[in-house]
């Protein structure tokens, strides 16, 4: 967007001047052309992530490095670096991790810094930089053909890499290794959710794959699954700006505490993209969205220079803007959660976690839990969410018994030999929870019930966002990570800057809570409130957010 332009190019700069300075260009060292780290390894995939930047810099007139000679040298550079660490195969490695790896997002950086070039080189010694290049490309591309994939979205992060090889070289093998990988159908879901559920993360780089690929191979057809996705993101995100990933089975799903937070900021080129290809001014307003918080937050703007120099037209353009919304009840009951928002007012229900409940109110969270020491195995971890009217029902039942002597003596006294299965069962129990929840204007209700063993140590906990203060019926308390409360009664009061929770009435009939067995530990980054009892129990807990 026009407005934003010139700071994408003070970004790229700074991140050329901290790249160069990490750089080995001296030509006789076998490491010319690497780009060191903080733990002073040289990762290939490092190496050609910075090409876009170089290049975008290079060739941005309003660049402080625009045409710059030492620009040039180390995209040559990086290119012989390249070539020498190359497996065989065409194959890369990515010393954390991965060995002899398809270089499929590597293709993404490649194929866009070619159509800088291709767009942009004009002397001599740029279409010699090109060729380069291009014959990197090239060999790359064959170690995307010669390799495979470990996850659901690498295999579109591949076929994306194999449509831009194949639209720039016209090798046709190329495509026709993407087309196998699309011919398994698109892993997403009536709901918009693609398998991995990864928001943070993973839905994004599938939404940047996809438009690729819809592009380069002309794929029009993919279009209803991105935009499907993008519409989905709205109800994750949260009153901070941040995005919900709770419910995420990828490493953007941390346990709910503000240092494990993710930001949008990846999705800016996604939207913007968005915004062109579906005439979106909604998606446009997201994506302004999206620098305006990371600007405010202290984040600062997002590294995409590359797409303003391969989009016609993008640094001059103003878009109109339609609203986002804030305010919406979803229930995706095949994938278990439950997202209500209410402007800066946030609830989710999870099932299958022991996290089972999250609230937020502008920048203070809070998730809740419970459990009971019944035979260290009562962790709440609700299988199934329903709804009934303006309630949504968890249930978990938990089972413990006792073996009695074999009525017929065993074959051998070998413990591990026996088989138990024919000793008899004795004092069979359970324990089971009944857990509704009601949202309505700044109020949620939280009822828990439970039958059956009764005189069993019970605790809930909820735990709040740190340097909180928490207050109630005779004290005060400054809330640090891993800290912790045990409320006796009344109301707790937890304020953090502007926003407010309180949370009641708080009941104590034990202080058996950090170590109860079964339960999973105490958080070590959040604040911790702790209510007890004794089941069975039957108990209505508001929370109320000013």
């Amino acid at each position: 967007m026009k407005k934003y332009y010139m700071q994408f190019v003070k970004k790229n700069e700074e991140v050329v001047r901290k790249e160069l300075n990490n750089m080995d260009l001296d030509p006789s060292s076998p490491f010319c052309g690497g780009v060191y780290d903080v733990d002073g390894i040289i990762e290939p995939n490092h190496v050609i992530g910075n090409l876009i930047n170089f290049s975008s810099a290079y060739y941005c007139e309003d660049s402080k490095y625009y045409k710059n000679p030492l620009l040039y040298k180390a995209m040559m550079y990086s290119y012989g670096y390249i070539a020498r660490v190359q497996r065989p195969d065409g194959t890369m490695d990515f010393l954390r991790s991965n060995f002899f790896a398809a270089p499929g997002f590597e293709m993404h950086v490649l194929g866009r810094v070619y159509k800088i070039m291709d767009k942009f080189a004009v002397s001599k010694d740029e279409i010699a930089l090109k060729q380069a290049h291009y014959d990197i490309l090239k060999k790359l591309a064959r170690g995307l053909y010669n390799g495979g994939f470990h996850t659901p979205n690498h295999r579109w992060v591949d076929t994306a890499g194999l449509s831009l090889a194949y639209n720039i070289t016209g090798e046709e093998y190329l495509k026709e290794k993407a087309l196998k990988y699309l011919a398994e159908g698109i892993d997403i879901d009536e709901y918009g959710d693609f398998a991995e559920r990864s928001p943070g993360i993973y839905n994004a780089v599938n939404d940047n794959a996809l438009f690729i690929v819809a592009e380069e191979i002309d794929m029009p057809e993919l279009y209803e699954h991105i935009d499907r996705n993008m519409q989905h993101l709205y109800s994750y995100l949260e009153p901070d700006g941040s995005i919900f990933t709770q419910n995420s089975t990828r490493q953007d799903k941390g346990e709910g505490a503000a240092g494990r937070a993710f930001f949008p900021t990846n999705y800016y080129h996604v939207y913007i993209k968005g915004a062109l290809v579906f005439g979106s001014n909604q998606y446009a307003k997201f994506a302004d969205h999206i620098v305006q918080e990371a600007i405010a937050d202290g984040r600062g703007v997002p590294n995409v220079l590359w797409l303003y120099l391969i989009e016609d037209g993008l640094k001059d353009m103003d878009f109109d803007f339609d609203d986002i919304p804030v305010v919406y009840e979803k229930f995706y009951e095949k994938t278990n959660i439950v997202r209500w928002r209410n402007n800066d007012i946030s609830v989710s229900l999870l099932g299958n976690n022991a996290n089972f409940m999250f609230i937020q109110k502008g920048k203070l969270r809070c998730y809740a839990r419970m459990s009971s020491s019944f035979f260290a195995v009562a962790q709440f971890r609700p299988k199934k969410i329903t709804k009934t009217a303006n309630r949504y029902n968890m249930t978990f039942t938990a089972y413990g018994s006792y073996k009695k002597p074999f009525e017929v003596p065993p074959e051998t006294s070998d413990w591990h030999q026996m088989d138990h299965s024919k000793r008899p069962v004795v004092n069979e129990v359970e324990l089971t929870y009944d857990v509704n929840v009601a949202m309505k204007d700044h109020t949620i209700e939280l009822k828990v019930q439970t039958t059956g063993c009764d005189r069993v140590p019970f605790k809930i906990e909820f735990c709040f966002s740190p340097k909180s203060k928490i207050s109630g019926n005779g004290y005060i308390i400054h809330g640090t990570p891993g800290g912790y409360v045990n409320a006796l009664n009344g109301d707790v009061k937890v304020k953090a800057g502007e926003d407010t929770m309180t949370v009641g009435p708080a009941f104590s009939k034990h202080d058996y809570t950090q170590n109860l067995r079964g339960s999973v530990p105490k958080s070590s980054t959040d604040f911790t409130v702790y209510f007890t009892e004794f089941t069975n129990i039957d108990k209505t807990i508001k929370i109320v957010c000013e």
